[in-house]
């Protein structure tokens, strides 16, 4: 009886060990490039070039392209340059969350968005320093 109860307690933390290795590497899911959803009319794109990465958010409001850096505290977390105290995180392949650490709105992917890198987003990519472009809105916002 007491290699069987010494077989469980192996199994239950080899389990609990594979789930924790999981949830830490879904917590390291780099950004995905891509176009983002959060609902009515706003919309951020995550572009990248080598290293680059590059923040586009746009709504009838305006546009603003700026470059992304990595954050270590907190871990896994994105700073928008021009933007204080507003992150980017990865929460899955298909969600990116977006505002301040306490209080971050989920943009979901868009698939029937254009995904092309427009002339504002490849200065960005294409820029070596930190990044930031703003522009009033407007019909041709979302170019």
């Amino acid at each position: 009886m007491k290699s069987w109860n010494s077989c469980i307690d192996r199994a239950l933390i080899v389990l609990c060990s594979i789930a924790l290795a999981s949830e830490q590497s879904l917590a390291a899911l780099p950004l995905q490039t891509g176009v983002y959803h959060g609902g009515g009319s706003r919309y951020i794109q995550i572009a990248q070039k080598a290293n680059r990465i590059c923040f586009k958010g746009f709504s009838p409001n305006g546009v603003t392209v700026a470059s992304v850096t990595a954050e270590t505290n907190p871990p896994n977390t994105y700073k928008i340059n021009g933007f204080d105290g507003l992150i980017l995180k990865q929460q899955d392949k298909d969600t990116l969350l977006f505002g301040q650490t306490n209080q971050l709105n989920k943009y979901t992917t868009n698939s029937g968005f254009p995904k092309e890198v427009d002339s504002d987003l490849q200065q960005c990519l294409n820029s070596q320093k930190p990044f930031f472009q703003q522009r009033s809105g407007g019909r041709g916002s979302r170019s």
